[in-house]
C-alpha cells in the first residue's frame, strides 16, 4: 500500500483519535482498510469496525486477525449513516476518522488531518482522495454544493499535485472524514433517511448551514479501490448503471433541495430545476425505470409533513445564505454515465445554459 513521509505533529498536540470503518461484505478490502490504519504514523487509540451484517466472512476474519479491534456487530444492514453514528457513539476520542471499507490512509495522514483541523478550527477534514490502484488520479480534493442538488468534485480526476495546499470547501464526500466528534453528534450526526448516496452532500450542507468550517488537505492522502464496490448499487464507469443507485440518488437529491433551499431559491431555480427533472425522467424512462421515478416522487410526497418539520428545523438553525452554500458550474455526472457523443454535446450545452442563469441570479438567492 502507497505511503508517504511522516508529518511532525504529535498526538499531544491534536489529541486522541478513534479509526471508525464501516463494513459490510467488504472482503479483502476491509482487511487492507485495517491493515492500513494500523500501519499509520500516528496511532489510533481506538479502532472500530462497525459491520452491517455482513455475510461474506469478514467479520469472522477481522476478529481472527485483528483481536485489538473493537467490532460492533448490527443485526441488520441499515445503511452508512447509522452504522456512522454507531461508530461515533461507541466511540470515546475527542476526534474520529470515518472510512469505507475501501479507503487506505497513507502513513502519514492521520497527522496531517489532524493538525489542520487544529489549525483550521474546523468541524470536518477531508483528504485528497486518490484511485487505487492508479495511485496517480486524484478522485477528489472536497467538493462544492451545485445548485441542482448534487456535489461537484474538487480537481476530479486530475493528475496528482504535490503542491496543492488546504482550502476551505463547500463538501466533503463521505469516503473519508476527520471529524470532531462532539461537534458532529452535536448536529445530529448523519441523517438515517439516507440509507445510501448523499449522505454525505446532506451532511456537508448541514454543518455548513449551522456555521461550521469544512477544510480540504490534500497533503493528506487516501486511496480509494476502485473494485467491484458494492453489487447493486457501485457504479464504475462501464458496466449497467445500477437501477437502485438511480432511485436513491433522485429521491435523495429531492430530499435535500426541499429540506434545505429556501422557498425564495426554490421559486429562483424552478426554471432549471424543472428541465433537470424532465432531463431526468427521461433518463429513467429510457433505462425502463419509471416506476422508480414515481416511487421517489410517492415516497416524498408521502413524507411531506416530516419534510416540512425539516425545513422549519433548517430555517431556525442556518446561519448562511443560500447564495453563500451554493455554487455553479458545469452539471456533475458520474464518469462514464454519458456514453454517446451526442448525449455529451446535449448536456453541456444545458449545463452552459444553466450555469448562466445561476450566475445571472444567484445574488437573488437568500
Amino acid at each position: 500500500m502507497p505511503t508517504s513521509e511522516p508529518h511532525p505533529a504529535s498526538p499531544t498536540a491534536v489529541g486522541t483519535i478513534a479509526a471508525i470503518i464501516i463494513n459490510y461484505n467488504g472482503g479483502e478490502r476491509v482487511i487492507n482498510c485495517i491493515r492500513a490504519v494500523t500501519a499509520s504514523h500516528m496511532q489510533p487509540t481506538q479502532i472500530i469496525v462497525v459491520d452491517n451484517a455482513s455475510t461474506d466472512g469478514s467479520r469472522e476474519r477481522i476478529e481472527a486477525e485483528f483481536p485489538a479491534v473493537e467490532l460492533v456487530r448490527l443485526p441488520e444492514n441499515r445503511g452508512l449513516p447509522a452504522a456512522r453514528n454507531v461508530g461515533l457513539r461507541h466511540a470515546s476520542s475527542d476526534l474520529a476518522i470515518l472510512l469505507d471499507n475501501d479507503v487506505y490512509v497513507a502513513g502519514d495522514t492521520l497527522a496531517r488531518l489532524a493538525r489542520t483541523l487544529r489549525e483550521y478550527r474546523a468541524a470536518v477534514v477531508c483528504p485528497r482522495i486518490v484511485l487505487y490502484p492508479e495511485c496517480q488520479v486524484v478522485q477528489c480534493d472536497g467538493a462544492a454544493v451545485h445548485f441542482i442538488g448534487t456535489m461537484t468534485l474538487r480537481h476530479a480526476y486530475s493528475r496528482f499535485d504535490e503542491g496543492a495546499e488546504p482550502a476551505v470547501v463547500g463538501a466533503c464526500i463521505g469516503a473519508c472524514l476527520f471529524v470532531d466528534r462532539k461537534l458532529v453528534l452535536a448536529a445530529g450526526g448523519f441523517d438515517e433517511l439516507y440509507f445510501f448516496y448523499f449522505e454525505d452532500l446532506e451532511f456537508s450542507i448541514r454543518m455548513r448551514l449551522l456555521g461550521h468550517s469544512l477544510v480540504c488537505e490534500p497533503r493528506g492522502v487516501v486511496y480509494h479501490d476502485r473494485g467491484r464496490g458494492t453489487p447493486g448499487l457501485s457504479f464504475r464507469g462501464k458496466d449497467a448503471y445500477p437501477a437502485r443507485r438511480a432511485f436513491l440518488t433522485h429521491r435523495h437529491r429531492l430530499l435535500t433541495i426541499l429540506t434545505y433551499y429556501r422557498l425564495s431559491t426554490l421559486l429562483l431555480l424552478m426554471p432549471v430545476l424543472l428541465v433537470y427533472e424532465g432531463a431526468t425522467l427521461a433518463f429513467f424512462v429510457s433505462r425502463g425505470w419509471s416506476g422508480d421515478w414515481l416511487r421517489a416522487w410517492a415516497w416524498l410526497i408521502s413524507n411531506w409533513r416530516l419534510i416540512h418539520e425539516r425545513r422549519k428545523r433548517a430555517r431556525q438553525q442556518r446561519v448562511i445564505s443560500d447564495s453563500e452554500l451554493l455554487s455553479g458550474g458545469d452539471l456533475p455526472f458520474a464518469p462514464g454515465l454519458l456514453r454517446s457523443r451526442l448525449s455529451q454535446i446535449l448536456v453541456h450545452v444545458v449545463s452552459r445554459g444553466m450555469d448562466l442563469y445561476w450566475r445571472a441570479s444567484r445574488h437573488l438567492a437568500t
